[in-house]
């Protein structure tokens, strides 16, 4: 079952833009989120993350931690 716009919240619209630009690991996005003013941990970024590939709207290539984005929910 995918997600939709409406299960979204803030972040995780956030770091689907981030993932739509290329592949990124946790601490790339968790750096990139602080570096526009949003203080979240590498853990909480994973977290999301894992939640996006569970739903098939990311993969985690390789089990390597570097994810891409493959269906964006986003409306």
């Amino acid at each position: 079952m995918t997600l939709t716009d409406e299960d979204l919240n803030a972040v995780d619209r956030r770091i689907l833009a981030l993932l739509a630009e290329g592949r990124a690991t946790p601490t790339l996005i968790q750096r990139l989120l602080a570096e526009q003013g949003d203080e979240f941990s590498r853990q909480y970024v994973n977290q999301r993350l894992k939640r996006f590939a569970e739903h098939g709207h990311v993969r985690n290539l390789f089990d390597t931690g570097v994810y891409e984005l493959t269906e964006d929910p986003r409306a």
